[in-house]
């Protein structure tokens, strides 16, 4: 049976101006041309997805992730190499594409189904059903400009899913919408594994990766890095987050850093409860954060603090050094200071870190890393869950007996 997708040694690469004529005159008479160097999205990238299976794409922001999609989705060509595809495609990977803003949320629809080869009499069946699923039966003939985003995401994953493709793309879909929503395309997600297609789809939520997934595939700076066992994959590209220096200028949609940089955050590092570094940990286990620093002039009394956020956006836990009874008087050059997590009562998921540098009243934030570190809890068959892990006693027939509620 062939692939349901192939990529052979495919290659993406656009040109980056620096420097544009201003005026057309200058472009004709003194033939000059414009001074650009060619970025490679995609750098010679060569996988295959079998029928029937679920493949994730994970990466950092401008990896190559969304282009892989497009040139699967046809949306783009490659420089070199080859992309093949058997069977019906069906992709929903930038938000609203393919609508029309003037027309109606049903003309769109129908706009929609056409452009994916759909007879307008099959499109008339599923109506109800796309409509159905994406919970806009009171909207549905208003002009889709009137949307929120979220109805944007819902119509057009409603109408992607209903369509009876053979090869889905998903493009960050299930960030978009409220939970009744996100469970709705899971359960979906699930029905089409069930049914033998074959799904491929980008996320930065690794926890839906490793629920989904198959196989995992790791792009990085437009080259495959891995390609995988899911939980393999993610905990290789955990581990290589945490040894980057995060850049300053984070793209759009990145983590964000703000302050006034009279001390600045150099580094922050994760390690197991005897110093090795460790990016990946079980419910139980200690974990030490190390904040790394450095001053522009000595600073007095200033606070440092972190918090752990779940990927879905829920705030685990917050603490800094005041809270915790640590006065810092001052410091002056480069140092850094280390928080010791003796048990860490976190049930599986991924988590991001939050550290900041403030002065002593609140009121000015030296340096501030929104959610720039990244964690994941893991944790074994058999072991409890929820949300926080809570060590409990159960009693058998009068005996104690230790275990785990």
């Amino acid at each position: 049976m062939p692939a349901a997708v192939t990529l052979e040694n495919v290659s993406k690469r656009y040109r980056v101006y620096h420097q544009r004529h201003e005026v057309l005159k200058e472009a004709l008479l003194r033939r000059r041309r414009g001074v650009y160097e060619e970025f490679y999205a995609l750098r010679n990238v060569s996988f295959a997805v079998e029928p029937a299976t679920t493949v994730g794409i994970i990466g950092s922001n401008g990896s190559g992730k969304s282009t892989a999609l497009k040139l699967i989705a046809r949306i783009l060509h490659p420089n070199s190499g080859q992309v093949r595809v058997d069977g019906r495609v069906s992709a929903l990977l930038e938000l609203g594409t393919g609508f029309h803003p003037d027309y109606t949320g049903r003309e769109n629809i129908f706009l929609n189904g056409a452009l994916l080869g759909l007879r307008r009499e099959l499109i008339r069946r599923r109506l109800d059903d796309i409509i159905g699923f994406a919970g806009l039966e009171r909207f549905i003939d208003n002009p889709v400009k009137t949307y929120s985003s979220g109805m944007y995401m819902r119509l057009g994953f409603a109408i992607a899913v209903n369509v009876d493709p053979d090869v889905l793309l998903v493009d960050e879909v299930l960030a978009v919408g409220d939970a009744d929503f996100g469970q709705k395309c899971y359960e979906r997600i699930n029905r089409f594994r069930r049914d033998g297609k074959t799904i491929v789809f980008v996320s930065h939520d690794l926890a839906a990766v490793r629920r989904f997934c198959d196989r995992t595939l790791w792009i990085d700076r437009g080259l495959l890095r891995a390609d995988g066992d899911p939980n393999e994959v993610t905990e290789q590209y955990l581990a290589d987050v945490q040894h980057r220096q995060p850049s300053d200028d984070a793209s759009p949609g990145a983590p964000s850093r703000w302050g006034t940089r009279q001390v600045e955050i150099v580094r922050v590092e994760l390690m197991s409860g005897n110093g090795d570094p460790k990016y990946v940990f079980e419910p139980g286990d200690a974990m030490r954060l190390r904040v790394s620093y450095r001053c522009k002039e000595p600073v007095r009394n200033p606070v440092i603090g972190m918090a752990i956020i779940r990927d879905d956006g829920v705030n685990c836990f917050g603490t800094n050094t005041r809270a915790s009874g640590t006065s810092i008087a001052e410091i002056r050059d480069h140092g850094s200071v280390t928080l010791t997590i003796p048990r860490l009562s976190l049930l599986e998921a991924g988590y991001l870190i939050s550290v900041s540098i403030v002065d002593e009243a609140d009121r000015v934030t030296y340096d501030h890393w929104d959610r720039r570190t990244e964690f994941r809890v893991r944790q074994k068959k058999g072991d409890p869950t929820g949300v926080v892990f809570m060590p409990a006693t159960w009693e058998v027939e009068g005996q104690p007996h230790e275990g785990v509620a």
